[in-house]
């Protein structure tokens, strides 16, 4: 599935981009009330020019700031990858889920603990806590034990790896109850529970933030369920699933979508329902998009590159990012755009550098072939 690679590679771009982006100017978000009328100043619309230049602004000043979206995105892709193995395990006869967990372990934590290597030993890489106990907490990735020390410790983007172990613990129960009840049931079951676990955090019984964000994985479960869905019927019929996705109609969803789940913020209590309507939104839009940039040979090819090792650049690329952005504050936008875009690309290299290395190194050495008689 080439297009699943493209969209995972845009996605962690979009998302390296974003925290560079954010180190180099805070403009207002496109999530408030009055973005467009701050950012595209009507007010000054006196002609063809002024016009384009302001909805540039819009445009590209709200692409950059909403790249924290794209972490739903791969909340929705993990459910859909899940999903659809686990499917066609089954048809081959079933899944053993204690070697599944063992496996995906496997995956996870050998890169997770190398990139604490890497933050230790290497420079160039913004330092804004010291080293201590929590240190080892962040090495078990259960970084919502004392959520407040410890969610966003040395490098913010390893909260997510704490979600992800969650939501992968919850995965044979929600395949089962996939199974058992049908995909509609399911995710209306999983989505009834995911908003009510928000609601109760967000306004019954009060708690941080970053219990809402990931430290629960229950509050992401209706993005991961959606993701589930997807995957079932991949797995079911990939030709009519990949038409719809890739053709048009899947794009065009999650473009009209778009507009309601940022319209959600500004809804009194509506931020139970944000993450699962900007997520949906961001994986059809990117996705749908992923089949035309695949046609593109070089550009599909290195798209497609980063996505498979989009797991290493997620690990490695946040303190450096704030590093090497912070050096563009204050630089106008025609000379800082383009050294974002450097600074992108050489983070996406270095990242998957990494996980390549760790990997070789991992691998089973191959037995060498016996000589020909």
């Amino acid at each position: 599935m080439t297009w699943l690679d493209v969209t995972k590679g845009w996605a962690i771009l979009w998302v390296v981009y974003f925290h560079s982006f954010t180190c180099w100017i805070k403009p207002p978000s496109p999530i408030g009330g009055e973005f467009f009328r701050e950012v595209g100043r009507p007010e000054t619309w006196n002609g063809l020019l002024p016009f384009l230049e302001g909805i540039g602004r819009v445009v590209g000043i709200g692409i950059s700031q909403l790249g924290f979206h794209a972490v739903g995105l791969f909340v929705v892709a993990s459910g859909f990858v899940l999903a659809q193995s686990a499917v066609r395990a089954e048809q081959k006869g079933g899944v053993s889920w204690g070697s599944w967990i063992g496996s995906r372990l496997a995956r996870l934590y050998p890169m997770y603990w190398f990139a604490h290597l890497v933050y230790l030993v290497s420079p160039f890489q913004a330092r804004l806590e010291p080293v201590d106990w929590r240190f080892w907490v962040s090495l078990s990735g259960l970084r919502f034990l004392w959520i407040d020390w410890n969610f966003y410790y040395l490098n913010a983007a390893w909260w997510y790896f704490c979600l992800i172990l969650q939501l992968f613990a919850l995965f044979p129960l929600l395949f089962w109850a996939l199974r058992r009840f049908g995909w509609l049931s399911f995710f209306v079951l999983a989505t009834l529970v995911g908003f009510a676990a928000r609601y109760f955090m967000l306004s019954i019984h009060p708690v941080s933030g970053q219990f809402v964000l990931g430290g629960c994985g229950l509050s992401r479960m209706p993005e991961f369920a959606f993701g589930m869905v997807l995957g079932a019927l991949h797995a079911k019929n990939a030709a009519r699933f990949e038409s719809w996705l890739l053709r048009g109609p899947g794009f065009l969803a999650g473009l009209l979508l778009y507009p309601l789940a940022l319209k959600t913020y500004q809804v009194p209590n509506g931020y139970v329902a944000v993450d699962l309507l900007t997520g949906i939104a961001c994986f059809l839009v990117v996705a749908g998009a992923s089949g035309f940039w695949a046609s593109i040979p070089r550009l599909g090819g290195w798209l497609a590159l980063a996505g498979s090792f989009s797991y290493g650049i997620y690990l490695i690329h946040q303190p450096y990012a704030i590093h090497f952005a912070s050096f563009l504050q204050g630089m106008p936008a025609a000379r800082a755009i383009p050294l974002l875009v450097l600074i992108v690309v050489g983070l996406a290299f270095w990242g998957g550098l990494l996980e390549k290395l760790l990997s070789r190194w991992l691998a089973e050495p191959v037995a060498p072939k016996p000589p020909r008689p």
